[in-house]
């Protein structure tokens, strides 16, 4: 005789604590406000999750992975400044198609979710973030220009990084759609900082 398959699962946990934070923050995720939200017992979340801590962890954790994981892979893409363009209105495009992550990463702190030590498994995890996001930039830098000297990374994080987000935020924050200008203007911002060295 084949079981059933569990009524709720960790997929509809996640979405339920995202919807969640995307309306509240991350303070409104409890265990008791996932469960009302899925309509699951309250012992069905334990069941899945050890504690509150690591449901939240997890949920940051997947986020951040999966925007990172396209800059990622548009970047590898990239062997200069046109590239770079295109690597920097994903950001825009990724926030317009996951609207409620998008208020999860710019609207809040990796420490609004953990704030002490981070679940055991998910350490390894998020030790590498930072690692992985560096090494596709200084690839980029090496691919495009030669070299990654501290200036260069500067200007890559803010061209790339730093400037997009701070564009896109209060749209975000405002609950408003992205405007499609908005993607001109992260690309002007890349060629602004970086086109003059592609031409030195």
């Amino acid at each position: 005789m084949v079981g059933r398959a569990p009524r709720f699962d960790r997929k509809d946990m996640a979405s339920a604590a995202l919807r969640l934070v995307a309306d509240r923050g991350p303070q409104a995720v409890t265990v008791a406000a996932v469960a009302k939200e899925v309509g699951a017992p309250t012992g069905s979340i334990y069941h899945r999750y050890e504690s509150r801590e690591q449901l939240l962890a997890e949920l940051w954790m997947d986020v951040v992975e999966g925007f990172q994981a396209g800059f990622v892979a548009a970047l590898a893409k990239a062997d200069d400044v046109d590239g770079a363009a295109g690597a920097a209105r994903f950001m825009a495009q990724w926030t317009r198609e996951h609207a409620l992550e998008a208020r999860l990463l710019l609207l809040h702190r990796r420490q609004d979710f953990v704030a002490g030590d981070w679940p055991a498994p998910l350490a390894g995890r998020a030790a590498a973030l930072e690692p992985q996001l560096g090494a596709a930039l200084r690839a980029f830098a090496r691919r495009a220009f030669g070299r990654s000297d501290a200036e260069l990374m500067a200007r890559l994080r803010y061209a790339l990084l730093d400037a997009p987000f701070g564009g896109l935020k209060p749209y975000v924050q405002a609950g408003k759609p992205v405007p499609r200008v908005l993607d001109d203007l992260v690309e002007e911002t890349v060629r602004a900082t970086l086109g003059d060295l592609a031409r030195a």
